[in-house]
Parts: C-alpha cells; structure tokens; sequence
C-alpha cells in the first residue's frame, strides 16, 4: 500500500468514526408524523431538541425533501445520512420505514413529501412544516 492510498484510508476511517457519534433528543419527546395519503400532521410545532419522526404507513416508497438547508442544525438525526454519514436533504422510505430528525434551533422548516399516486401525472407532492420553539416559561 503506498503511502498516499494509506493517508486516504485513514481519512475516510476518521470520516465514519466522527458520522458514527452518536446524536440523541435532549427532551425525550417524540412527535410522528404519519405517510398515508397526506400527512398528519402537515403542520408540527416541537420544542428544540424533541424527536421529530416521519412513518411511511403507505405500500409504496415516499421521498422527503428538506428546503432551505433544514438539517443543518440538527442534534439527532436518523435516516437522513449516506453510507459514510454525511447529512443528506433527501431521503427515501419504504413501506412501514422511518427516520427522524432533532432540531437544535428554534425555527422554522419547510419540507415536501413525494409520493406515487393515481392522480393524473402519478405524483403527489404534498407540502410540511415545522415550526420549532423553545419551552415557553410562565
């Protein structure tokens, strides 16, 4: 093995052990969103840190795509990675998968949810928000 093979190596073994590290809701809050023939809900509202995660209940795959840089700010995250652990805006569940996300800040995040569908044109497009919050003190 050359020297530059080896460096490469270990650059891409430091990549996955840091996409490996664990990330975990800080509430201990779960919130899901249900994939059938829209979504509910369409809109959420969770506080920073709450577990928000999306149930394809259909038989077909649906794709959610994230706009306006939506996983950038996330403390948990699961599904919405490639095969090194790279964050990705897109992500495909099968049939009865899921995949979850934490937000760290408050906010605002919109996302579209792609599905197969017997309208004319075979795709459904069915729009998502998320209005994130912090825990309101009275």
């Amino acid at each position: 093995m050359t020297i530059r093979t080896g460096v490469v190596l270990a650059a891409l073994l430091m990549m996955v052990g840091c996409a490996g590290t664990p990330m975990t809701t800080r509430t201990g809050v779960v919130h899901d969103i249900k994939i059938e023939e829209g979504l509910t809900p369409s809109v959420l509202t969770v506080q920073v840190g709450d577990e928000v995660r999306w149930v394809n209940h259909r038989t077909m795959p649906a794709r959610i795509d994230f706009l306006d840089g939506a996983v950038d700010d996330v403390s948990c995250l699961r599904g919405f990675s490639n095969w090194i652990g790279m964050k990705q805006e897109s992500f495909t569940l099968e049939s009865n998968e899921t995949a979850s996300l934490c937000f760290s800040k408050a906010g605002h995040v919109t996302y579209n949810v792609r599905m197969d569908s017997a309208l004319p044109g075979g795709k459904q497009i069915v729009p998502g928000e998320i209005r994130i919050g912090t825990m309101a003190i009275h």
